[in-house]
C-alpha cells in the first residue's frame, strides 16, 4: 500500500480534489449523524435504554436479540466500520497534523470500532455492565471522526498557502 503522509498533502490539491473529498467527509458526517439519531430512537443512549434493547425488556415487551440477530449485525458491521475508517484514517495522514495525533486519532478510532462490535455480545451474553464498553467505544469513534473531519476540512479550505513552494492552483 502506498504511503500516503509523504508526499501528497490536501492543502496541495486543486479544488476538485479538495470539493471531492470534503463531500466525501461530509457523507460520513451524515451517515454518523444518521445512526446517532438511530440508536437514539432505538435506545434513548440511556445505559438502561441500550442494555434492554440488547437483553430484551419486561417493561417494553421487548425480545433479546437472538444470537442470529447480533451475528447479522456483527457481520455488516464488522466488514463496514473497519473499512470507513480505514478510508477516514488515510484522508487525516494526508493532512499535516504531527504523527503522534495522527497515532492517537488511528489508534482511538479503531479501538471504538472494535469496543463497538464486541460490546453487543457481552451485553447480551455477559451482563448488562458492558454498556459502559460501548458507550466507550462509540465515544472513542465519534471524537475520532471529527478529528479525522475537521482537521483535512480545515486544512483544505481555511489554510490558504499550499506546503510545496512554487506550487499554485490552476484555475477551474
Amino acid at each position: 500500500m502506498r504511503n500516503f503522509n509523504q508526499r501528497f498533502k490536501l492543502r496541495d490539491s486543486d479544488r476538485h480534489i479538495r470539493l471531492l473529498y470534503t463531500l466525501f467527509l461530509l457523507l460520513m458526517l451524515a451517515g454518523f449523524t444518521f445512526s446517532f439519531f438511530w440508536a437514539h430512537s432505538m435506545t434513548g443512549l440511556s445505559p438502561q435504554g441500550i442494555a434492554d434493547h440488547y437483553r430484551g425488556s419486561d417493561a417494553t415487551f421487548g425480545e433479546p436479540m437472538s444470537f442470529r440477530e447480533l451475528a447479522e449485525v456483527t457481520h455488516f458491521h464488522l466488514f463496514t466500520m473497519p473499512v470507513v475508517f480505514m478510508i477516514l484514517i488515510h484522508v487525516m495522514y494526508l493532512t499535516n497534523a504531527s504523527h503522534r495525533l495522527k497515532a492517537a486519532v488511528t489508534w482511538g478510532g479503531l479501538g471504538g470500532v472494535m469496543l463497538d462490535l464486541i460490546s453487543p455480545w457481552l451485553i447480551s451474553y455477559v451482563s448488562p455492565i458492558f454498556v459502559i464498553t460501548m458507550l466507550t467505544g462509540d465515544t472513542l469513534m465519534t471524537v475520532s471522526f471529527l478529528i479525522m473531519m475537521g482537521i483535512p476540512l480545515y486544512e483544505m479550505w481555511i489554510l490558504q498557502q499550499p506546503l510545496m513552494a512554487g506550487k499554485h492552483s490552476s484555475p477551474g
